[in-house]
């Protein structure tokens, strides 16, 4: 004898609206309370921007013009000071805290930036008072750096070579050929 064949169940739709309206009112809050914070401080950039402005002041200064980097080191420290005061502020009157996850993410995030920022603002000033030809080669690394941005990732070795040995041996030949030696 034959099993009789199973038909298939019928399953009734879901409705619309049982739990899709739901969905939307969900989904349309989370995207209006994301338009309306940021952890980004208004009041801690004015404050970072009148902290850079009181930097130009003081390094004005003809006696203190000297000691530019601790001047602007001194305002790159309290920049970031404020800047984390205003946005601890701002989100503890959103009812949230900022000194674990968000803070160590906006530090890691800036602190590259910070240290690239620093090495090439030295080297920049170094070149100031340096022969043309050193500030020909710091402008030379700068943008072959740049330049690796594009480049594909096996090509480290390449931008190596030009980078210290190209520059170097081309600014060495220039320095020994017009500045004796």
């Amino acid at each position: 004898m034959n099993p009789s064949p199973k038909r298939p169940r019928r399953v009734e739709p879901t409705p619309i609206d049982s739990g899709a309206l739901e969905n939307l009112r969900y989904i349309r809050s989370t995207i209006e309370a994301a338009d309306t914070f940021t952890t980004v401080p208004g009041y801690g950039c004015i404050a970072m921007g009148v902290t850079a402005l009181a930097a130009v002041g003081v390094e004005s200064i003809p006696q203190l013009a000297p000691y530019w980097l601790g001047i602007w080191v001194a305002a790159a420290i309290v920049a970031c000071a404020t800047a984390l005061w205003f946005m601890e502020q701002k989100a503890r009157a959103q009812g949230l805290s900022l000194r674990r996850a968000v803070a160590r993410r906006f530090f890691m995030t800036l602190a590259p930036a910070f240290v690239a920022g620093a090495i090439l603002t030295g080297l920049a000033a170094c070149g100031l008072f340096a022969i043309r030809a050193v500030s020909t080669a710091g402008l030379a690394f700068m943008a072959l750096g740049t330049a690796t941005l594009w480049l594909p990732p096996g090509s480290a070795h390449i931008v190596l070579a030009l980078g210290f040995g190209g520059i170097h041996l081309a600014l060495g030949a220039n320095i020994v050929r017009h500045h004796g030696g």
